[in-house]
């Protein structure tokens, strides 16, 4: 990439400051919230959301500064850009990190645009999170299937686009390969899915819950997504269309091609691969439609007679809709999701299913600073629960929370 910038030197302008107030961005979440219900999965419950209940399921009510991020995107051409961010998040085991860091390079525009990044990233998923601090854009909780983008979908990779305009029809293709995501499924198989805004970094582990007795002799407590284990490379590959019409379309592959057996302090590479179809809406001049339906399989361990030690099919989807009311926004979106374990339930039972409502108020307080508050109600059914933790497997839990957003 930067031979491909030298090369084209000539035809640029001189580059603009590499630090400066156009180059950096700051973003502080300020959180206030209230819910109950059983543990929260950062302290190593089985907890659908970021928060937890106290102990035995009592209420309980948190202040604090969720997280702080800080993006420094230096623009070395007209072409070349830089992008490096790290950030603070509270409760979870590094707090501080770099979230992503990558070189960019696009071409001027003309009929055929081409692209291409190399770094630290996670891939072109998520129709919820925008920004230079990859920050959720409509509500202060995105949805399961982009939650999990967060946790456990990031890679170290080399990505090419290429986007032109047929008979008005906008079209995109991007394509990648990649390292650094072997540990893709794990939170998802012995946890199952989750709705919170925590973002994994280059460094970051996070907990996994109680383990069963099959499992635990070989799985590590924790779970280290950026890790890699097996040296191969994935791929994943999306395609975008813009009709000449308020909406537009993508479809999503990945493929991360773990071996399943490479192992490392006890965690161990996965083979993950999932499709994901997204499509946005404008509905008049204030409402939007997004949507998004994901549906994958993930694996671990070698081939026996009675099966992999974990086989799951998961599945999860969404339908947002927001409305502008004035200066104000309102939100509100419906989750559905479950997992399909497909070996050994008898002894390590990872199925699932459930479904969630998020209801968010947004409010300007300044031109830097915004209001929110939010209400997430979610049930789901796991049986891990009961046989891993004691629990009753079937559990609901509703989040009160306000956030005000300030970003420099």
């Amino acid at each position: 990439m930067l031979v491909l910038a030298a090369a084209m030197w000539p035809a640029q302008a001189v580059a603009q400051d590499l630090i400066g107030p156009a180059n950096l961005e700051a973003a502080i979440d300020l959180r206030g919230s209230v819910v109950g219900g059983e543990e929260g999965w950062l302290d190593g419950g089985f907890g659908k959301l970021r928060e937890g209940g106290g102990e035995e399921g009592g209420t309980m009510a948190r202040v604090r500064i969720a997280s702080a991020d800080l993006a420094w995107t230096p623009q070395f051409t007209w072409n070349l850009s830089g992008h490096v961010s790290a950030t603070y998040q509270a409760n979870v085991p590094d707090e501080v990190d770099f979230s992503e860091i990558y070189l960019k390079f696009r071409t001027s525009p003309g009929a055929v645009r081409f692209g291409a990044r190399a770094g630290v990233f996670w891939p072109p998923i998520s129709q919820e999170h925008s920004g230079v601090n990859w920050g959720v854009e409509d509500t202060i909780t995105p949805s399961a299937a982009n939650s999990w983008v967060g946790e456990e979908v990031k890679v170290l990779g080399l990505e090419a686009s290429v986007e032109t305009t047929l008979a008005e029809h906008g079209l995109s293709l991007t394509g990648a390969v990649f390292k650094h995501d072997d540990m893709a499924g794990t939170l998802l198989t012995y946890r199952g899915w989750a709705l919170h805004d925590v973002k994994v970094t280059v460094g970051g582990d996070f907990p996994l819950p109680p383990l069963s007795a099959s499992t635990a002799p070989y799985q590590a407590p924790i779970t280290n997504p950026f890790w890699e284990e097996d040296g191969r490379a994935g791929f994943y590959g999306r395609l975008d269309w813009t009709p000449p019409l308020p909406v537009t379309f993508n479809a999503f592959y990945y493929d991360n091609r773990g071996d399943r057996m490479s192992s490392r302090a006890m965690q161990t590479s996965w083979r993950t691969r999932f499709w994901n179809l997204g499509a946005m809406a404008t509905l008049g001049d204030s409402t939007v439609a997004k949507a998004q339906a994901m549906w994958g399989n993930t694996l671990v361990g070698p081939d026996t007679p009675y099966g992999i030690p974990a086989d799951v099919d998961f599945a999860t989807a969404y339908l947002l809709l927001t409305r502008k009311v004035g200066s104000d926004k309102l939100a509100a979106r419906a989750d559905w999701f479950e997992t399909d374990d497909n070996s050994f339930v008898e002894y390590d039972n990872n199925n699932e299913d459930g479904w969630a409502a998020t209801l968010t108020y947004q409010h300007p307080l300044k031109s830097y600073a915004d209001l929110l508050v939010e209400v997430i109600h979610v049930y789901s059914d796991r049986p891990a629960r009961l046989l891993n933790a004691g629990i009753a497997p079937e559990q609901d839990q509703t989040l009160l929370q306000t956030s005000i957003r300030v970003t420099l």
